[in-house]
């Protein structure tokens, strides 16, 4: 497990569905948090929920967001700017998070990287891809 704590935070159901999704390929993961920002939140009472989610403010943190300007993502600025030792990464997908949660020893600025180019590597336009192998 990382020495750091995990905390994906995305509009409605979509923190929770990609926690969930990840347990299906990496097992139980104790260092993930999945905070959704649901219609009756105010960016406040979002933002209490998310701090409670990050826990110990000594202890490395990376925030995975779902859009980059939304809400989810704004607030863990705000939450990242506070803390010596946190990291955001937005516009994430499962393949960041599993990359994160079972790939990841330490969290600096070269593990966040890796991270981003991971996402950008999960991304593929299958069409185009299927077509070229079967021409």
């Amino acid at each position: 497990m990382p020495a750091f704590r995990i905390v994906v935070a995305a509009h409605g159901e979509l923190a929770s569905g990609f926690v969930t999704a990840a347990r299906l390929i990496c097992g139980e993961m104790d260092h993930v948090r999945a905070v959704g920002l649901e219609p009756g939140d105010s960016p406040e009472s979002f933002a209490e929920r998310l701090s409670e989610a990050c826990g110990d403010p000594e202890q490395p943190l990376l925030i995975l967001t779902d859009l980059v300007g939304g809400t989810p993502h704004n607030v863990a600025m705000a939450v990242v700017r506070r803390r010596s030792s946190a990291f955001l990464v937005s516009g994430a997908n499962l393949a960041v998070l599993v990359e994160a949660a079972t790939s990841m020893d330490a969290l600096d600025a070269d593990a966040v990287e890796r991270l981003v180019a991971a996402g950008r590597a999960a991304l593929c336009d299958a069409a185009s891809l299927a077509a070229s192998r079967s021409s």
